[in-house]
């Protein structure tokens, strides 16, 4: 089946990656659910990551500092 064209504008950019990270990719290519390539499956990790960095908090959370209590 061929693949549908995306529908968002892509770009191509130079990324230098840890030889340890160049093999995770390649397992993950083996693996066939994130992409075709290195190349592909790391575009994929990084937008994703971008995505997270943001979207906002789901939680608010409020830290109060502990009680000065003596411990038994």
């Amino acid at each position: 089946m061929a693949k549908g064209k995306n529908g968002v504008d892509s770009r191509t950019i130079r990324v230098t990656v840890s030889v340890q990270s160049e093999r995770l990719l390649d397992q993950l290519v083996q693996r066939g659910v994130y992409g075709r390539t290195n190349a592909e499956v790391a575009g994929r990790f990084i937008d994703r990551a971008l995505q997270r960095f943001m979207e906002p908090p789901k939680l608010k959370v409020t830290l109060t500092p502990r009680s000065k209590e003596k411990p038994e």
